[in-house]
């Protein structure tokens, strides 16, 4: 009876998991970043978030809804529902549209300088998102450097 009751439990956290036993989640990305249109009380933008799934079987992307933030600082949100198939062991450009309020962007150039942008500007993407694969909600959340100029290697070519 004891084993049964491990069994029993360890089947419910992975049906809590939200994708298959030995799956792994899929990994999100900003690929890049486009102006769509600028209003006065909003921006809407253009993001390419880079999927990748490292399974070993075909995922499809249903649903996925984000928040990105910039410096720290929250700068733009996105939702889609667009159906998005992402092969095995492979990955995809998904675009999705992104709105950011105006009091959000003007923080967002306020914090920047031309120095920093030659770094790179940090960012972090959080959010969730469904396939066909999970009954639920599967998060993500992953922080990177956006823009960073490229570095020259030092010494000369040969």
């Amino acid at each position: 009876m004891h084993r049964v009751l491990i069994l029993l439990a360890v089947f419910c956290l992975a049906a809590c998991s939200g994708l298959p036993f030995n799956a792994v989640a899929p990994k999100v990305r900003v690929a890049e970043v486009n102006i769509k249109s600028l209003g006065f009380f909003e921006q809407r933008f253009d993001v390419g978030l880079r999927i990748t799934n490292p399974n070993d079987f075909d995922l499809t992307i249903e649903a996925l809804d984000f928040e990105l933030e910039v410096n720290g600082r929250p700068f733009a949100a996105g939702l889609s529902q667009a159906s998005t198939r992402v092969a095995a062991v492979s990955t995809t450009l998904l675009r999705i549209d992104a709105i950011t309020q105006s009091k959000d962007l003007i923080r967002q150039f306020e914090a920047l300088s031309p120095e920093s942008l030659k770094a790179g500007v940090p960012y972090r993407i959080h959010g969730r998102l469904r396939t066909d694969r999970s009954p639920g909600w599967v998060p993500f959340d992953h922080a990177g450097v956006y823009g960073a100029e490229e570095k020259k290697p030092k010494g000369r070519a040969i």
